[in-house]
C-alpha cells in the first residue's frame, strides 16, 4: 500500500509540475522556427548581404573581390561560428528583404540601427558608433564649453550643430568646406570646436595630435541586421561579437580600416 501511495504522489507531482510548466512548452511549441539558423547549421557558409559601396566598410574589387571592415568582420564571425562567409550584393533598398525571403542569413553594410526597422527585423549589439562627436583642443574638460563650434556645410554635423545651437545659448556654428578643414579651424583657433562624424574622427584624428574627442552628441550605431524570427542565429552572432570585443579584435579591425 505504501508503494503504491507514493507512486500516485509521484503521478500527481509530476502532473502539477508538467501545469505549472505549461504555458512556458507551449510558448517554446509556437516559438517560429528559426530557419537562417537551420541553413547555417546544415551548409558549412553563413551569406551575408552587403552593397560594397561605402569605404571603408564595404568595398568591391575589380575580379569580385570584396574587402573592407564589413568584410573582415562577418569573415571572422564566421570563422568562429565554425562556418564560411559568403557575401551577396544588394541594393541599398534591399538589405532588409533579402533575410525576409532567405536569400542571405544576415546583413552586414554600415547599416545604423533603425527602430522603425524593429517590427519585423532585428539587431545585433552594436560594433561600430558613427555619430556626430566634438573635438577640442588638448587639455580639455569632458564636455566643451565652446561659444564657436566648426562643421562641414550640408553635412550631418551641420544638422547636428543646427539642433545644438538651438539647445545652447550662444553657440556659434562656422562653416567649412570639409571635416578636415572643420579640425583646422580648431587647430589654428578659428573656432573653438568641430563636429564631425564619427568615422571621419577616427580617420582623421591620428593627424591632429593636439585634438581630442570631448563629446558623443549623437548616436548612430552600426549592426548586424537578422531576420526578425532568426532568435537563435542573433544569439549566436551576438556571442561572437562579445567575444571579439573582449580580446580586441573589433577594435584592431577598426583601427586598421580606419587608416586606409
Amino acid at each position: 500500500m505504501a508503494k503504491s501511495r507514493q507512486l500516485k504522489f509521484l503521478v500527481l507531482l509530476v502532473a502539477a509540475v508538467g501545469l505549472l510548466l505549461l504555458p512556458e512548452i507551449m510558448a517554446v511549441l509556437a516559438r517560429p522556427r528559426d530557419e537562417a539558423w537551420a541553413r547555417v547549421e546544415q551548409a558549412d557558409t553563413i551569406r551575408f548581404a552587403i552593397n560594397p559601396t561605402s569605404m571603408p566598410f564595404d568595398g568591391l574589387g575589380s575580379h569580385g573581390d570584396f574587402f573592407g571592415l564589413d568584410v573582415d568582420l562577418a569573415n571572422e564571425l564566421a570563422r568562429r561560428l565554425g562556418k564560411r562567409a559568403e557575401f551577396v550584393i544588394a541594393g541599398y533598398d534591399s538589405l532588409y528583404d533579402v533575410l525576409r525571403v532567405g536569400q542571405a542569413e544576415a546583413t552586414i553594410s554600415a547599416l545604423p540601427i533603425d527602430p522603425e526597422k524593429l517590427d519585423g527585423w532585428a539587431y545585433s549589439e552594436p560594433y561600430f558608433e558613427a555619430g556626430q562627436v566634438m573635438v577640442g583642443r588638448l587639455p580639455e574638460p569632458e564636455k566643451t564649453s565652446a561659444v564657436s563650434i566648426a562643421v562641414e556645410y550640408g553635412s550631418a554635423a551641420d544638422i547636428a550643430a543646427r539642433y545644438l545651437a538651438r539647445r545652447r545659448a550662444g553657440l556659434e556654428i562656422k562653416y567649412t568646406s570639409s571635416a578636415a578643414d572643420a579640425l583646422k579651424a580648431v587647430v589654428n583657433g578659428w573656432s573653438a570646436a568641430a563636429l564631425i562624424d564619427g568615422v571621419s574622427a577616427k580617420q582623421l584624428l591620428p593627424q591632429f595630435p593636439d585634438l581630442q574627442i570631448v563629446e558623443q552628441v549623437t548616436s548612430t550605431p552600426y549592426a548586424i541586421a537578422v531576420w526578425g524570427e532568426s532568435g537563435q542565429l542573433l544569439a549566436a552572432i551576438n556571442a561572437k561579437l562579445a567575444e571579439m570585443k573582449r580580446d580586441g579584435t573589433i577594435q584592431r579591425m577598426v583601427e586598421e580600416w580606419m587608416r586606409k
